[in-house]
């Protein structure tokens, strides 16, 4: 690998751990808590993982810790968001949206991977211990995780709120995750050489900056984007970084 693209990664990680937590993981560290135990405890967590796993272990980026952090957000948001639903429910809910998190990708390299990821969710989940509701709240949050268009105004609060908190959840990684680790995993799926990631690379907070708006939860709308600002605002640090580093070339060649 060139030695410019390692010294990139490296820098770009301790540009990102130099900044101080953001505000999602600091208000709703409670409920994050919650969802991390829920992923890795639960039982019905740990067999979905088993049962994802051979659809979410690709080579390429977006594979199982892309699975994991959405589902947790999502469970987290689920959580924290203000409804009329009990404790009881809202810790169904959360695992639920764990479950829509952890299958949102799966069929990632298909077209259309939304639908065929919600078609699929409905085959794994067939045999769990839930509601045939609770199943299509899933599925429908998996085949509108990337729209902005919300299920129905008339639906089930449960549903809207599943739907809502992996779409928001998702986009969370539009902030300094994509800039931290996904892009670089993209970049090594792809072959890229240092001057193709460099061109390449302002896409990135351009496709970002679209996003800073549109979130479905009250909680995505106060925290998104921040969390997208967050990145933006790395992306020119990296940027900055990749100027220099194509100076230092130009000049070593003549």
């Amino acid at each position: 690998m060139d030695p410019r693209i390692i010294e990139l990664k490296r820098r770009a990680k301790d540009l990102a751990a130099g900044r101080p937590q953001n505000a999602f993981v600091l208000d709703c560290a409670e409920e994050i808590g919650h969802a991390s135990t829920l992923f890795f405890e639960h039982p019905l967590m740990q067999r979905l993982q088993s049962d994802a796993l051979g659809f979410l272990n690709e080579p390429c980026g977006l594979g199982v810790e892309h699975g994991k952090r959405v589902a947790i957000d999502a469970a987290a948001l689920a959580l924290a968001e203000p409804s009329g639903l009990d404790q009881e429910e809202r810790r169904r809910l959360a695992l639920l949206a764990e479950m829509a998190g952890l299958l949102h990708d799966t069929m990632r390299f298909e077209e259309d991977h939304a639908e065929k990821g919600a078609d699929l969710s409905m085959r794994i989940l067939r045999g769990y211990p839930l509601e045939p509701d609770e199943r299509l709240w899933v599925a429908q949050a998996v085949a509108l995780h990337e729209t902005a268009l919300p299920l129905a105004e008339a639906g089930p609060q449960s549903a809207l709120l599943l739907s809502g908190a992996l779409h928001d959840a998702d986009r969370f990684r539009f902030g300094p995750d994509i800039f931290v680790s996904t892009l670089w995993e993209l970049c090594d799926c792809d072959e890229w050489t240092f001057e193709e990631i460099a061109r390449a690379f302002p896409e990135g907070p351009k496709r970002a900056l679209t996003l800073a708006n549109g979130f479905r939860t009250e909680q995505g709308r106060r925290y998104g984007p921040g969390l997208i600002g967050e990145g933006l605002s790395l992306a020119t640090e990296y940027m900055r970084l990749f100027e220099q580093m194509l100076t230092k070339t130009a000049l070593s060649n003549t």
